[in-house]
């Protein structure tokens, strides 16, 4: 099927909504405006093609989002052979906190590979009504009165296309961000990333997922379904640097984790994949809105991976977008305030956690500070509630920062008395 569309040609009739990107965030975006009774396209510069799916992402999807995949019809991804329900075991220099984050499975996360999750959805959003062009880029937006044009390029040449509402999902690399002028922010991160897939590593108990900090590094291990695991590794670049050649990769990376004492037992793991990653990774930010165009997923914010946030603020910025517009239609006025209305969403949603996540991918942190946190963490239920929630993107950075100092000024009181 998706071999036909990409020769189909567009019509020339007015198009509701026009969505670039055929990613996650650009899915999810798609099916929530057509169930809304619009009339959806969707543009992608690949071949959506079954058996693809984006590759450098570690498809852990966070306890925020996961119940944002009901929405979309995707249902049938929670079930074990789809998906495996996780819950994180975190080993931080202060000592272990093992998340339950309740006894609701909704607010567990979910361990769902985007081999599974991008075909998934795109079927979803076709089921919906939502029609998908491929091979088509998009050359130039200008508006036209109330509608938008966009030049674009398919398989049959150039040609014009209109829509009253255009949404940039077309990713970290994004064309419409360099069309209409949205700037991106750049800021540093001094970590770089490998991971790969292997099968042969027993799954812990309840099938945890292990996050293990060692130093300024972190080591993911993530149980998959059919017995997989992903082991990833996020460290210093100089470190991955080191390692030259596929070989000296995955030895670099086995011997890594067989030596953290909290790593499950290597002896029969097989690597099942290509090794993937990246040397250099910076955050990215942009407006949510630019020239009456809303940005969602990667194309909005791409930061640093180790925070896992990639697949979570996907889901979350399309179902806030569609939130601002539910019971507006697509008229002048009501655009301008959906578009209000999803920027004040947006930043209310991700911009709290953007600070946190950009400072936390500088590595050049003061180690005992680090240890005395992770105590106070470690040491306190209540805290480690608190720790949990805010790495499942439950809450705010600032709740947790108000509960640490109670903590840290409650200990330090107690230290005193003593």
């Amino acid at each position: 099927m998706s071999h036909l569309m990409s020769a189909e040609r567009f019509d020339d009739s007015l198009w509701d909504v026009v969505v670039v990107g055929a990613s996650l965030a650009g899915c999810a975006t798609a099916i929530h405006f057509s169930k809304m009774g619009h009339r959806v396209a969707v543009v992608e510069k690949r071949v959506t093609a079954v058996e693809h799916y984006k590759q450098l992402c570690t498809h852990f999807i966070q306890p925020h989002a996961a119940p944002l995949l009901a929405p979309l019809g995707l249902e049938h991804l929670l079930d074990p052979a789809r998906s495996v329900m996780t819950r994180g075991l975190f080993v931080t220099p202060g000592g272990t906190i093992d998340a339950s984050y309740g006894d609701d499975p909704s607010a567990r996360a979910l361990n769902l590979e985007r081999r599974v999750l991008d075909p998934a959805i795109r079927e979803a959003a076709r089921r919906q009504g939502v029609r998908f062009f491929d091979r088509t880029s998009v050359e130039a937006l200008e508006r036209d009165g109330t509608d938008w044009l966009l030049g674009v390029r398919t398989v049959h040449g150039s040609r014009r296309v209109r829509a009253r509402l255009v949404v940039a999902a077309d990713g970290r690399r994004s064309r419409l961000a360099g069309l209409l002028g949205n700037t991106t922010e750049q800021r540093p991160n001094d970590r770089a990333a490998i991971f790969g897939y292997f099968t042969g590593i027993a799954a812990l108990e309840g099938n945890r997922s292990i996050f293990i900090r060692n130093g300024k590094d972190m080591a993911c291990v993530y149980p998959l379904v059919g017995g997989r695991t992903a082991l990833v590794l996020f460290a210093e670049k100089s470190r991955i640097a080191n390692w030259d050649g596929p070989d000296d990769r995955l030895a670099g990376l086995l011997a890594y984790f067989a030596g953290l004492q909290e790593s499950p037992p290597l002896s029969g793991a097989v690597l099942d994949s290509p090794l993937l990653g990246y040397a250099d990774y910076p955050n990215q930010i942009r407006q949510p809105v630019a020239g009456s165009v809303p940005f969602v997923g990667d194309a909005a914010l791409s930061l640093d991976a180790m925070s896992g946030v990639g697949c979570g603020f996907a889901l979350s910025s399309a179902d806030l977008l569609a939130r601002s517009f539910v019971g507006r239609s697509l008229d002048t006025g009501d655009v301008r305030e959906g578009l209000d209305d999803y920027g004040l969403r947006f930043e209310a949603a991700f911009r709290p956690h953007v600070d946190g996540i950009c400072a936390d991918s500088l590595v050049q942190k003061d180690e005992s500070t680090q240890q005395r946190v992770f105590e106070a963490i470690c040491g306190s239920p209540g805290l480690s509630r608190e720790y949990l929630s805010l790495t499942g993107r439950l809450s705010m950075p600032a709740d947790f920062q108000r509960a640490l100092m109670r903590t840290l000024m409650t200990r330090a009181r107690s230290g005193a008395i003593a």
